[in-house]
């Protein structure tokens, strides 16, 4: 059995924690595959920017 789990604490969990950001893509599934083109891209330029390597 997959569980899904929820998002209820996810921004609670993000103010709480140091630098950290909340992303919610709502018309997303799990795993969030039917809106990868909706958060990957910036996803990916915010973790190069977090890991200093947007010089690549």
């Amino acid at each position: 059995m997959d569980v899904i789990p929820g998002v209820t604490n996810g921004g609670r969990l993000a103010a709480e924690a140091p630098q950290g950001e909340y992303l919610l893509v709502p018309h997303g599934d799990h795993l969030l595959g039917n809106a990868r083109a909706d958060w990957l891209p910036s996803t990916a330029d915010w973790l190069a920017d977090r890991l200093q390597l947007t010089d690549w």
